[in-house]
Formats: structure tokens, sequence, C-alpha cells
């Protein structure tokens, strides 16, 4: 069985029919326009059928005829004969080869799936990762109930479309919805409306819960930039540690803003270190000090006891 598409590319086989075969893509799906169909209806029957006869001594995948052409009948009795499928659309052939071309893009990009919860936050796609139990799905449906959208929990379907470009979505079986441990699976859409969910964003920022642990270094600053590699795209990657009392859905929303902050080339930290490196370099260390306490601030006196007046 040599029908396989094994290629998104297109390719349109004017000059094949021409004679130059010598270049010829046969092995990904050739598209017929009015271009190749006025070239052919210039020949006569049986020098048409001949060049024909030489387009299919090769293992073509399929034919699309666009624009509504006609399909010469010697044309259809040697894909019977050869066993090749001959496809037809009224689009005409610019419109259909972009539409078709966005689709096997799509279908041929290097994939994976990882175990985790994507959102939409504030306009970025954020990953939110770690071990089962962590607190992923909570977090998820607090963002939910606060107005950002899921795309999809528990198995993210990650897809490289570009050089830079990861994209995550759902599977079919498990769109829009989630699994609440005590609750069990909801639909996200009936829940919230269909302004919760949406069908898939572009990943730009990895979240990785992790349980406190007192004896690991959490980063303070945020000078410090990680990243998590996936097919060569580096995704900014923060890790929150998570105990009783953390806000994470807060959490996880100030991460989103500060990093659409530093996609603009801002970045706070980075602003402050500089700032801070200034002031010690013009200063002594005692004045350093001085200078960076708030104008508010007051020492706070040792407490003491209160000693009852004598009545």
């Amino acid at each position: 069985m040599h029908n396989i598409i094994s290629s998104p590319e297109l390719n349109r086989p004017g000059l094949a029919f021409a004679g130059f075969l010598e270049v010829f893509s046969y092995d990904r799906i050739q598209i017929l326009g009015v271009t190749e169909f006025s070239y052919l209806n210039s020949l006569s029957v049986d020098e048409r059928k001949r060049r024909l006869e030489n387009i299919f001594q090769y293992e073509i995948p399929c034919f699309i005829v666009t624009s509504g052409q006609h399909i010469p009948s010697e044309f259809l009795e040697l894909c019977n004969d050869h066993h090749i499928p001959m496809l037809h659309t009224e689009m005409p052939t610019s419109r259909f080869s972009g539409l078709l071309s966005h689709y096997l893009e799509r279908k041929f990009a290097p994939s994976c799936t990882v175990h985790g919860t994507l959102l939409d936050v504030f306009g970025i796609g954020v990953l939110i990762v770690g071990k089962a139990g962590v607190g992923k799905s909570e977090s998820a449906l607090e963002l939910i109930e606060r107005g950002h959208r899921l795309v999809a929990d528990d198995v993210v379907v990650l897809r490289r479309l570009d050089k830079n470009l990861l994209v995550g979505g759902s599977s079919e079986l498990l769109k829009h919805h989630m699994e609440i441990r005590g609750i069990g699976i909801i639909n996200v859409e009936d829940l919230f409306g269909v302004g919760s969910v949406r069908e898939e964003k572009k990943v730009s920022l990895i979240i990785r819960l992790k349980r406190w642990d007192d004896k690991e270094e959490y980063e303070r600053l945020g000078i410090d930039q990680n990243y998590c590699n996936i097919f060569d795209v580096k995704i900014p990657e923060y890790t929150i540690p998570v105990e009783p009392g953390r806000n994470l859905s807060i959490l996880i929303q100030v991460a989103a803003l500060y990093q659409r902050l530093k996609e603009t080339g801002r970045s706070p930290a980075e602003k402050f270190n500089k700032k801070l490196i200034e002031v010690i370099r013009e200063k002594t260390p005692q004045e350093a000090l001085e200078s960076l306490r708030f104008s508010d601030d007051e020492p706070t006196p040792e407490p003491t006891q209160q000693k009852k007046n004598p009545s």
C-alpha cells in the first residue's frame, strides 16, 4: 500500500506534466488547479495520455483537484488502474492549499504528552506540572473560577509548530474535563460556561509545584531564570514550593503577570539589582543599609513588662 501521506508539503505537478521529472516530488499530495488543467486540455488526447502515464510510474499518495475543474476520463481511468485516490473540491487552489498546509503542519508536528494542567492566565499559556496530589487541578480550578481559561487537564498534548513555538492542547476524550479528587470528573464548560475553556494555547511559562522542603533553596530574587527544554524550545520555568496556607492560584497569577512583563523587556529583579549595585558603589556600607530602609521604618522597641501602678 503506497497511498501513505508522509510529508506535510504539497506539490503542483505542472513541470511533471510538461515532461520534466528529474525533481518530481511524487511522495507529496499533488494539487491540480486551473493552470495544470489548462495545460493538459491544450494537448491532444493521445499526448495527454502519454504524459499522464509517465506520471503514474511513481507512487503518488493522491491527487486533489481544486476550483471545480473537470477531470478528463483518461485521468480517472489511470487513477483507478493504479489505485490512486482522486479528490475534488470547489475551493480555489490558493485558499485550499493554505488550509490543507495548516492542517498537515499540525498533524506532522513533533508531539508529546505531559502530565499537568495547561491554562490561559492573563493571555499567558501556563503549564502547571508536579507530582500527583500536589494541587495542580485544585489550583487550576480556582484560576478558572477567577476568570481564566482551561486548555487541558491531566494529559496535555504538546506540539512544536515552529522553531520557537510550542502549542498545547487536550486530547479529544478529555477535552474540557478535569479530575477533582474527592468529587470526580467535571466538565468545566458546562459548569463555568464556554468562556472558561479554549482549544489550544502557546506555552509561555511552566510552573512546577513541589512540596516544601526546608533543606532546599528556593529562588528569592528572580535574577537567574530557569528554563525547561521541550523539543529544543526553551520555556521559562518557576518552581513554587507548596505548603499549607500558601495561595497557589495567586502565586500563579503573579508569575504569569511577571512573565508577561519580562516579555516586554522589563525585569523588576534586574532593575532592583542594578539600583542596589549603584547604591553600594556610591556609599559606604552603613550608608547603603540606611538608604535601603523605608522612610516610615522605625526601630521596633524590645518588649518590656508593664508594671502595675500601686492603687
